[in-house]
């Protein structure tokens, strides 16, 4: 018997492995009624058998026959029928009238069951199954099992929904189970929802096992005014254990056939990635009143990520991407963000990480696919960077250094040196911290290409760097709302010399101001890049508070404030850039909150106090329901002129709001009150029960904020839980769109 019902085990559940990865989480239904599993045991080979019947009649040498309620207990599993006859010469058993057999992991019924112990082969007729993974259930007319090697079904049936539902129904007039190549095969399999026929297919082949395999997934299909009638066919391909390829045919109704492809392998000391994808002429002529000037053209892409770890801490890392066009992304992209790309990376890294120091190499170009200037090539990079702490009289010593060759057409090219030595004194308290350090900037150029007239081609700079690190941490007790709290009191100030250097004459190959925040009035540089070291005599003084949960350690609270005197003006600036003589920075202050179990808040404001106007802001509420329920509510704002970047005003609204245990609505509003234009609009219901799931979504967006087109896209999602996904998938454009979608 314990043959009979691993086998059903292994029968049952392979039948639906094909799709389980797509549908791994779900509502699950409840059991039906009279439906109770056995408890877990661990089986024992020499166990005892437990037999209980009103009736029994026992022949030693010949066949026992049981009768009336008859129970057969072992290791767990049971087997129940009115009636059972066993040979113990032959090893057969025969089980008859209200047959049942059950374990931790299977229910199964039949009116009657046969099977050889002594051959492992018997034959079960109007089998009907429960299995409590996946909460499947279904029936067989007939169900052979051939030696130990082959199984065969006869007018099967499967299901995830609860007895008496047939939301969907998968059937299959014959299934074949090959257990010693763990593949299956299924012929005439018809898919019907509520009873009507939706899918057929003469063949199918999936594995017996959790082990990949070759073979179709389920097309996506959906339809957008940049594409038309958009359909993909992918087919995955298990190359081996450790390398596999998925490629897709996706067809275009206004543009053609783009077939592309993605290739992961994986060995004992790293992994890659290649995504290639190729359109054999645009067949696109215009997209609303504009001509598509890639009409005709061949349109393609490729990309390689590649990462590996060597022997004594070496490593390389690639990154290489490439586009065959500008418009590109933003033709058969989804998102604003991958449209708004500027450059393409192309990066190759091989470095050696220590426990106190590390090295790193890089080549790294770009392809440039907008009009702004190509950003310098790296050619190459070489990073240093080492440490020794705690070394005598409590000192740390610090190093780094960096060599860059600076290639560009147009731009003044050349290498840079740069070398920074460091030396600090960490004292530290249970309560206070006191950090001074001092450091040597050295930086060297040689100038080689597109340098102007009488400009010096090997120009230096040194300076010396000087700063005083502080802090204190008061806490207290604080009692409120029927609750144990620790308020903290944490003062920083942060003193930073800099003496002022002429660097005009130094080129700019990566330099760019920071953006100011908290984390920057505790920085000893205010650009970002090594071309300019900013002249500083000035004091930052930070104030943080924060309200945290004594018996948990959450945090419910948390407000910093910060602001930087200057007791000089800083002469430093980038090419065109302005010298700061304020006697004060802009004020900032962070406040982020736990306002209940669901409801968080965040927020930043950096406000000009002589002016008194805000710069930049940014604040966030966000609720996340118990029943799933989410609500985004977010809003930036950047002055025109603060950096480098233009100034903009963006208010982000998104939710996902349940109706009642199976429906709900989701949307999402992101707007730009600068440009007085929608970026996204998204609106969609879903229906979500134990067995089947369904999702339409309707999304109006851009692909470009500078572009007056639209576009449309409707997307439609059939899930049958345990089987798989028909239409477009929905959750990726969700899961973006918005925060949280998706999330455990």
């Amino acid at each position: 018997m314990r043959k009979l019902t691993a086998f059903y085990v292994v029968t049952l559940t392979s039948f639906s492995s094909m799709t389980m990865a797509e549908s791994s989480t779900w509502q699950q239904c409840g059991l039906s009624r009279g439906v109770d599993f056995m408890p877990k045991v661990e089986m024992n080979p020499t166990g005892l058998v437990d037999v209980k019947a009103d009736d029994a009649q026992l022949v030693e040498q010949g066949t026992s026959v049981f009768t009336g309620n008859v129970i057969i207990v072992k290791d767990g599993q049971e087997l129940t029928a009115q009636r059972v006859t066993y040979n113990q010469v032959s090893g057969q058993i025969t089980a008859t009238d209200r047959m049942q057999m059950r374990d931790s992991d299977i229910i199964l019924k039949a009116d009657q069951a046969e099977w050889s112990l002594n051959r492992d082969e018997g034959t079960l007729v109007d089998a009907q199954y429960q299995l409590r993974e996946m909460h499947a259930r279904g029936q067989a007319d007939h169900v052979f099992r051939v030696g130990v090697s082959e199984t065969d079904l006869k007018q099967a049936t499967y299901t995830t929904c609860n007895e008496g539902d047939n939301s969907w129904v998968l059937r299959a007039t014959e299934v074949s189970l090959d257990h010693e190549a763990a593949v299956g095969t299924a012929e005439d399999v018809i898919i019907k929802l509520a009873d009507i026929p939706v899918f057929y297919t003469p063949y199918i082949s999936f594995p017996l096992n959790d082990e990949r395999k070759s073979g179709f997934l389920i097309p996506s299909i959906g339809s957008s005014d940049e594409t038309g009638f958009d359909v993909r066919t992918p087919y995955y391909w298990n190359i081996s254990p450790n390398r596999d390829a998925t490629i897709t045919p996706r067809y275009m109704s206004e543009r053609g056939l783009l077939l592309s492809g993605e290739y992961r392998f994986l060995y004992e000391q790293g992994e890659g990635e290649i995504n290639a994808g190729f359109l054999n002429s645009d067949d696109l002529k215009n997209h609303s009143d504009d001509i598509n000037p890639h009409y005709g053209e061949d349109r393609k892409h490729f990309s390689l990520k590649h990462q590996s770890n060597f022997l004594s801490n070496w490593y390389s890392d690639t990154d290489y991407n490439y586009i065959s066009d500008n418009d590109y992304l933003e033709d058969f992209g989804s998102s604003l963000s991958l449209a708004s790309t500027t450059h393409l990376n192309r990066r190759f890294d091989v470095g050696y990480n220590t426990t106190n120091w590390s090295f790193r190499g890089r080549l790294q170009g770009y392809q440039t696919i907008t009009d702004r200037v190509k950003p310098y090539q790296r050619l190459p990079q070489l990073r240093f960077k080492g440490s020794l702490p705690d070394q005598a009289y409590g000192l740390n010593y610090e190093m780094s250094g960096e060599y860059v060759d600076f290639d560009h057409d147009d731009k003044v090219a050349g290498q840079r040196f740069d070398v920074e030595p460091a030396i600090s004194l960490p004292l530290q308290t249970a309560a206070t911290f006191l950090t001074p350090r001092v450091a040597l900037k050295h930086t060297r150029y040689d100038l080689d290409d597109n340098v102007a007239l009488g400009v010096d081609k090997t120009p230096n700079r040194t300076l010396p760097i000087v700063s005083v690190d502080s802090g204190l941490f008061f806490e207290r007790d604080l009692n409120f709302a029927s609750g144990d709290f620790i308020q903290t009191l944490e003062p920083r100030a942060f003193y930073l010399y800099i003496p002022e250097r002429n660097q005009s004459d130094l080129p700019d190959f990566d330099t760019n101001l920071k953006t100011f925040n908290m984390t920057q009035l505790f920085s000893h540089n205010r650009f970002v890049g090594r071309d300019r070291i900013g002249d500083a005599n000035q004091l930052s003084l930070g104030l943080t508070s924060r309200i945290i949960d004594e018996e948990t350690g959450k945090e419910n609270l948390s407000v910093s404030l910060g602001q930087i005197r200057y007791f000089r003006d800083r002469d430093v600036t980038l090419p065109a850039g302005i010298k700061g003589t304020r006697s004060e920075s802009d004020m900032i202050a962070e406040v982020g909150a736990s306002i209940t179990d669901n409801w968080t808040a965040r927020g930043q404001v950096q406000w000009d106090t002589n002016s008194d106007i805000s710069n930049m802001s940014a604040a966030q509420l966000r609720y996340r329901g118990d029943n799933g329920g989410l609500f985004n509510l977010s809003h930036r704002y950047r002055r025109d002129g603060v950096t480098d970047l233009e100034g903009l005003e963006q208010i982000d609204v998104s939710a996902a709001l349940p109706i009642n245990n199976q429906w709900n609505i989701v949307g999402r509003y992101y707007h730009s009150i600068k440009d007085s234009k929608t970026l996204e609009g998204l609106a969609g219901i879903e229906y979500d029960s134990c067995c089947w799931a369904s999702r339409l979504v309707v999304r109006n967006y851009i692909n470009d904020v500078s572009d007056n087109d639209r576009n449309v896209a409707i997307m439609f999602q059939i899930e049958l839980k345990g089987l798989g996904n028909f239409g477009q998938k929905a959750e990726t454009v969700l899961e973006r769109s918005i925060l949280g979608y998706g999330a455990e």
